[in-house]
């Protein structure tokens, strides 16, 4: 059992992270920290002209969010007489200054930006729908092309064509599109909330499926001399109540819609499958389809003619999750192997403008790594050696360089640039800088009973040594099918190194990252091979002269909430307390309730439940427990969090004034706790309890609990 620092050099390359002073940080203040500006999108115009960031902040109220349209710095050709960021001053420049925020939803063939916003247009007959709006790339105002009360989920531009593809949510019954906003507006007015169903699922994690469904529709581009120019959409597609319509790519030419659609076939098995829609008859063609696998489009070449899906395969309780890249014949359908030997999961996929290569990130042993694809060996290389996490990958096609997002554990995500050719990264222009982060990172590494070799980062607070040891806070991920290996605002470690507290974030059994066989190691066993990684991680952190072996927490959600619950039954007074937001509890109950019930019911079968439900433990549990939960959360449903809570009151058998246990519950949160003041609570109500338990402190709750 070994633990690797980062040494000077290497943490200089890993993130843009500043060291960390004795100086008070973001991280001490958690109003200051919920407030901080982020980067939370990356787009490239398909040109390479334009490069256009997400940036979020705290609205003018400090109760929300509310996300503005950024153009970065980006060496670009000159085009059309217009300049880029790059030729005025390499600054960032804002683009939209709504007062709820807008999304970006595309640019048209001239470079123009699309955007969707709910913003008061002064047309009180559209007040409440998405309002799609064109932003010349010239300069000028905002002007509207579009409205939908169904909003827009997806939006795809023919490169060539300028031919324009939409999803958006239509009611079955409507028979045409102002009869579709009557029949809206109708329900909106009489506050008719029904939806009768036919098959599942019914909800997606916060929100509830139907009564309208997502269809396809197409506009031509707009006309540059027509003085009120408005997109035309016509309704291309009819899917029926059994299918769900996920992404749709057009082709450069406009003559071709690509979509997944997910189809019910009997009770709740489902099926994903790739459909090639003619954009002007709307007749569907079902391209590829297998009974054992479900397909996802990945990327579509800028010549339309290489097609790469994801394949993954059907899960059940002996078949583990596994995901690979295939090619697919636009003719037949057939599908091959985009590659052979490689066996993390790859994303964010791209094809070159020349068919012989695609790039794509992938989690790599606790980090993220950019990947290229030789499309005629199948050989996957990597091409970055940082320990960086990528996402929103974008390729240049003129220069050949890779843009991108990067972050790790102590950086958060900003824009880079990757050179293919070497791989080195340089950051890009934002407004934005890494704040510094009150400890340092480190690594812990094992070896489990079966050889696999275990690693997990390890965050210090400033100060930590032999003389003065941290008290550890174990913090497990969720997924279960993920790593720590990227920044996270909601689980942020370094809140808690800036109280003093040491965060180990160990990657057991179900990681990503490290191979096909780490996913198949703790399969069919969630509190088997996983767990036992856990605790081999956690008692080789414990060894160390800088860490407090006497005072420790475990802390996890979702499944990282699983594996809490189960620690909490299985390890007595180990810990000296337990936070479990978002948990799964009791799996019987739990794989029939999700909205991800078709996986999970294949995959928790009775003979797995009776080896690893967490409930069955209620009457082992002796360390006091902070229960979390959203009502909104229909991935892991309240009542998981009720059913907890209620047992483990039970089990306890005590007087409320003597109960160790605390029960923080959200009304208006899903999985996740997104508000930036229900976020602060959040925090310090875990801090409180934690330092209760672990450091003996008398900490108060906040305030605004009442």
């Amino acid at each position: 059992m070994t633990d690797t620092p980062r040494d000077a050099a290497a943490s200089t390359d890993a993130s843009p992270a500043q060291s960390a002073t004795d100086s008070p940080t973001i991280f001490h203040d958690l109003h200051a920290f919920v407030a901080e500006l982020r980067i939370t999108g990356l787009y490239l115009a398909p040109a390479g002209d334009r490069l256009v960031a997400a940036r979020t902040e705290l609205n003018t109220k400090r109760n929300g969010y509310v996300t503005a349209l950024w153009e970065l710095p980006h060496p670009s050709r000159r085009s059309r007489g217009h300049r880029s960021a790059s030729d005025a001053g390499q600054s960032p420049r804002r683009l939209t200054r709504g007062v709820d925020g807008e999304a970006l939803a595309g640019f048209t063939a001239h470079g123009d930006l699309l955007f969707t916003a709910k913003r008061d247009t002064g047309d009180d007959e559209h007040t409440d729908e998405t309002t799609l709006f064109l932003l010349p790339r010239g300069g000028g105002e905002a002007f509207v092309v579009a409205r939908r009360h169904g909003g827009f989920a997806s939006l795809s531009i023919a490169r060539d064509s300028g031919r324009i593809a939409l999803t958006s949510a239509i009611h079955p019954r409507a028979a045409d599109d102002e009869d579709d906003r009557a029949l809206a507006s109708e329900r909106r007015e009489t506050k008719t909330s029904a939806i009768l169903h036919t098959g599942h699922p019914v909800r997606y994690w916060d929100h509830d499926l139907g009564p309208a469904r997502d269809q396809v529709l197409i506009a031509e581009p707009l006309d540059p001399a027509d003085p009120d120019p408005r997109l035309d959409l016509r309704r291309l597609t009819s899917f029926g109540p059994a299918e769900r319509l996920g992404e749709v790519i057009i082709s450069p030419d406009g003559g071709t819609v690509y979509a997944d659609v997910s189809r019910t076939l009997h009770g709740t098995t489902a099926r994903s499958r790739i459909v090639a829609i003619d954009a002007d008859s709307g007749e569907v063609r079902t391209l590829a389809a297998q009974d054992d696998h479900n397909l996802g489009l990945a990327a579509l070449s800028p010549d339309g003619s290489v097609l790469l899906l994801s394949r993954s395969t059907v899960a059940n309780d002996t078949r583990p999750l596994a995901m690979e890249l295939v090619k697919a014949d636009l003719e037949t359908g057939e599908l091959t192997p985009a590659y052979t030997g490689f066996t993390n999961w790859p994303s964010d996929v791209r094809i070159a403008p020349d068919n012989t290569t695609a790039y794509f990130t992938a989690d790599l042993e606790g980090h993220g790594a950019i990947h290229r694809l030789d499309l005629g060996s199948g050989t996957v290389t990597v091409l970055t050696e940082d320990v960086r996490h990528y996402s929103a990958l974008a390729l240049d096609e003129r220069s050949g360089q890779l843009i991108a997002l990067a972050d790790a554990i102590d950086a958060p995500p900003l824009p880079v640039r990757c050179d293919p050719a070497t791989g080195e990264i340089s950051p890009i222009p934002c407004g934005i800088e890494a704040p510094a982060v009150p400890g340092s990172l480190t690594e812990v590494t094992a070896a489990a009973e079966d050889g696999t070799p275990l690693r997990a980062w390890l965050c210090l607070p400033e100060g930590a040594g032999a003389t003065e040891p941290a008290p550890l806070l174990l913090w497990i991920h969720g997924g279960p099918f993920g790593s720590w290996n990227s920044w996270t605002w909601r689980w942020n470690p370094w809140t808690a190194t800036a109280r003093g507290y040491a965060v180990l974030l160990p990657d057991p059994a179900i990681s990503t990252g490290y191979g096909q066989e780490m996913i198949d190691r703790g399969w069919d066993q969630l509190g088997g091979s996983p767990y036992d990684d856990i605790m081999l991680l956690t008692r080789a952190t414990l060894e160390r002269d800088d860490i407090d072996e006497t005072r420790k927490a475990a802390l996890g959600g979702s499944y990282g909430g699983y594996m809490a619950n189960w620690i909490a039954g299985h390890t007595g007074d180990f810990f000296d307390c337990i936070v479990t937001h978002a948990s799964l509890w009791a799996l019987d109950q739990f794989r029939g309730t999700t909205d991800a019930a078709s996986h999970w019911n294949a995959h928790l079968s009775d003979e797995h439940n009776a080896k690893y439900n967490p409930a069955d433990g209620t009457c082992e549990i002796t360390a006091p427990m902070l229960v979390i939960h959203g009502d909104k959360d229909y991935r892991v449903p309240i009542g998981e969090g009720l059913r907890l809570w209620f047992e483990l009151l039970t089990s306890a058998d005590q007087d409320p004034a003597q109960n160790p246990h605390r029960f923080l519950y959200f009304p208006d949160e899903n999985h996740w706790i997104l508000s930036p003041n229900n976020s602060v609570i959040w925090y310090e109500t875990v801090f409180a309890f934690v330092d209760r338990h672990v450091r003996g402190i008398e900490a108060e709750m906040p305030r605004l609990l009442g």
